[in-house]
């Protein structure tokens, strides 16, 4: 029996640990001006980034999101030869590498927040304009949904469901783990996120059609023990099954 060669079994590590990593990896990454510094209460580096010095960070392809009045208003950022201002307000904070977070020349004052998120997915025919988010029962578009409940919405004359678990559950019922995960279905198919340890306390503060697809789409909000997270969910980034969110915002605690 031949021997695999070190060098080879070594390539097929890299290459199984570089898959491993992709198909952990979310496909665009979100933004909010707020607390940088990479210590508690910060807000963490989007996966995508983290082999990037924060300033060269991507200028590019950048959609703005504004929620106001039951209306998701996405703004198109044109190409630009240098940051834009808000984005240097988050680059700025970043301690270099091998440098404490204490030691960043960059104050952030809450003065400075304007609750603007900041979505870039390379790829997805993100629409800007004005996008009618869908309204509840209770008249608004944030909803704190129940558990285990099967909801049957329309969006757009477009029916679709989706039920919201609290963590993982065993085969007798009972949950356990920590998390939420939503299931999402329209068009006959079944989209399952798992929104991993972020706590289960999950609202979702929108639900509209961002890419001009004419499925949902979903902005949801987490607040756990010890972590917040804002987490897009779009249709044109998933397939059948289980997905991961399209882009996610974390912020620590200690």
């Amino acid at each position: 029996m031949k021997t695999i060669p070190s060098r080879l079994l070594l390539s097929v590590s890299l290459l199984l640990t570089s898959l491993s990593y992709a198909a952990d990896k979310e496909p665009g990454a979100l933004l909010k001006i707020g607390e940088w510094r990479q210590d508690v209460g910060s807000y963490g580096v989007p996966k995508q980034f983290e082999h990037l010095v924060p300033a060269k960070w991507p200028r590019d392809q950048w959609y703005s999101l504004i929620i106001e009045e039951n209306v998701l208003h996405i703004e198109a950022q044109s190409p630009a030869d240098k940051n834009p201002e808000w984005l240097n307000k988050i680059v700025r904070q970043i301690p270099e590498e091998n440098t404490p977070p204490a030691s960043s020349s960059a104050e952030f004052t809450e003065q400075e927040s304007d609750g603007i998120l900041h979505l870039r997915v390379p790829g997805s025919p993100i629409k800007a304009g004005k996008h009618p988010l869908y309204v509840f029962k209770n008249g608004g578009h944030i909803l704190n949904p129940e558990l285990d409940y099967q909801y049957r919405l329309k969006l757009n004359e477009v029916p679709f469901g989706m039920r919201i678990q609290n963590g993982l559950k065993g085969k007798n019922g009972a949950p356990y783990g920590e998390g939420a995960t939503y299931f999402i279905e329209y068009d006959g198919k079944q989209f399952e996120y798992a929104l991993g340890y972020y706590g289960w306390a999950s609202r979702i503060v929108g639900i509209t059609d961002m890419d001009g697809d004419g499925f949902p789409d979903f902005i949801i909000e987490i607040d756990g023990p010890n972590s917040t997270a804002v987490i897009i969910l779009m249709s044109s980034t998933a397939k059948p099954g289980k997905n991961t969110p399209t882009a996610s915002l974390h912020s620590w605690g200690c």
